[in-house]
């Protein structure tokens, strides 16, 4: 009797000492984890990437008792948003979603958490899940990680397959241009499909069709598509450096005559594109894609989704996807010289990324704003976000790649094709990243700026890309030159000089 009194007793004793443990960590028996806490997350206005936290945050909210306040504005408004946030001290956002190449500026000046202990601890973000591409190259800085990959971002080629696919086409392109029309593996080959195709009615619809539909319009992610058409021109297999700086000496390598060529591609496309192109962003682009207007187009996975799920499709089915065109002709910045290749060299670009969930260091809400990222960017919600319309977040794990279910419910016609494009494109072996070093926004506003004075006709390519390059010298001036080449490099994998 003695033995089962203290027995009884001693779990009293357990369970009161657990209840007074739980009421001292300020959570009461039953209280939810998050109970009364609100966080703020800051991003793009819907739907794009402000629709995926829309969808999970009254999930979130029922699990945790937190509280999920979502603020947006305009693409063109969010880093300087989040920017003077953080400068400020002001505490606006407890999580600011943007593009990865934002990460050093806010990492690089203490403005962000570290999440490295956060993920160590997590059970349920399945980290390795996520793509090395990403999870490597997008999330991290000077070795921690800051940052959770909700999207991967990189550029795919789209085109019409019954335009170039078409026997009677093809035998007509021949004819005019002395080789088979395939889906094209050079610029060259793009210009002559572009031209090919431009202002007439190719399939058959009582209107006019053109070549080509790409973004040129400032602050309408334009320079992105620049980038593309750069990278194989200036990027030698195995060779760091040569989109971006020259990572001996962090001079700029945008005016290289690589650079130069690319921007004379750009500008000549103007020719062979839909009406009103010099003026579209990225979601004109793709409206006018979707509806049949262009032949061929740049862009992120999003094209891809509408051309397959929009209501206002009429290409579903009629869509190829691929890695972006090459070129056999090379800038070779450390030789100074064109450097000719036997076979097309590729370069796909990872534009911008992806985008991030990123934490203010100075939140008051750091483990409720860690548990949302993680809930928002786990293996369940983020495969319901990449097969979802109008979400702008693209493929980023390998579960997003290996479960096709998801994506013939989402209405694709052959998601085996498009992620196969995509899968091609992060795994191929001259991948290139996007600029990742504080002051990218700097550089990049610099440089667009340039290159639409050269779209419109009112500077050469040459003299748009001088000043380019002038200025950024001045960036880097004043960010400090050494400090600037001893990251740069660190995100090219190369050690400190």
């Amino acid at each position: 009797m003695l033995k089962k009194i203290k027995k009884g007793q001693l779990i009293v004793i357990m369970v009161l000492c657990a209840a007074l443990l739980g009421l001292a960590g300020g959570q009461a028996i039953g209280q939810k984890r998050f109970e009364g806490i609100e966080i703020t997350v800051f991003t793009q206005n819907p739907p794009f990437i402000a629709k995926p936290v829309m969808m999970v945050r009254a999930d979130w909210e029922k699990k945790t008792g937190g509280k999920v306040k979502l603020i947006t504005s305009p693409w063109a408004e969010l880093y300087p948003k989040m920017l003077s946030s953080f400068l400020l001290g002001a505490k606006k956002y407890d999580i600011a979603i943007g593009v990865a190449g934002w990460l050093a500026d806010f990492a690089s000046n203490g403005f962000i958490v570290p999440l490295d202990q956060f993920i160590a601890a997590d059970t349920e973000l399945d980290w390795l899940d996520i793509m090395a591409v990403y999870r490597e190259r997008i999330s991290s800085f000077a070795g921690k990680i800051y940052a959770i990959p909700l999207d991967g971002d990189n550029h795919l080629f789209y085109y019409r397959k019954d335009a170039v696919l078409n026997p009677e086409y093809q035998a007509k392109f021949k004819a005019k241009y002395g080789y088979d029309l395939a889906p094209p593996e050079t610029w060259d080959q793009h210009r002559d499909i572009a031209e090919f195709f431009n202002a007439w009615d190719w399939d058959g619809d009582g209107r006019k069709e053109y070549g080509v539909v790409e973004p040129m319009r400032l602050a309408g992610q334009a320079l992105y598509t620049y980038f593309s058409r750069a990278a194989p021109y200036v990027s030698i297999p195995g060779q760091a450096g040569g989109l971006h700086f020259d990572p001996e000496t962090m001079k700029p390598l945008v005016n290289s005559p690589g650079h130069v060529k690319a921007l004379e591609d750009w500008v000549q496309a103007k020719e062979f594109g839909v009406p009103g192109m010099i003026n579209f962003d990225s979601g004109e682009v793709r409206a006018v894609f979707t509806v049949g207007e262009g032949a061929q187009a740049i862009d992120w996975g999003d094209i891809g989704v509408m051309v397959n799920t929009s209501p206002e499709s009429t290409v579903k089915g009629n869509v190829g996807y691929s890695v972006m065109p090459g070129t056999t002709r090379v800038w070779d910045y450390k030789k100074q010289e064109w450097v000719d290749f036997p076979e097309v060299n590729h370069a796909p670009f990872l534009a911008a990324g992806g985008w991030v969930g990123m934490i203010d260091a100075n939140s008051d809400h750091i483990e409720a704003a860690y548990d949302f990222l993680s809930f928002l960017g786990g293996p369940v919600n983020s495969y319901i976000s990449v097969t979802t319309a109008q979400t702008g977040f693209n493929p980023c794990r390998k579960s997003h790649f290996e479960k096709l279910a998801g994506w013939y419910g989402y209405g694709f016609a052959d998601p085996e094709d498009y992620l196969g494009a995509i899968k091609a494109t992060i795994g191929h072996p001259n991948v290139r990243p996007d600029l990742m070093i504080p002051g990218t926004a700097r550089y990049f506003e610099a440089v667009e700026a340039e290159l639409v004075m050269a779209l419109a006709g009112k500077k050469t390519p040459q003299e748009a890309l001088d000043d380019a390059a002038k200025k950024w010298d001045e960036i880097t001036e004043d960010l400090g030159r050494e400090k600037q080449l001893n990251l740069y490099r660190g995100s090219l994998g190369l050690s400190a000089k």
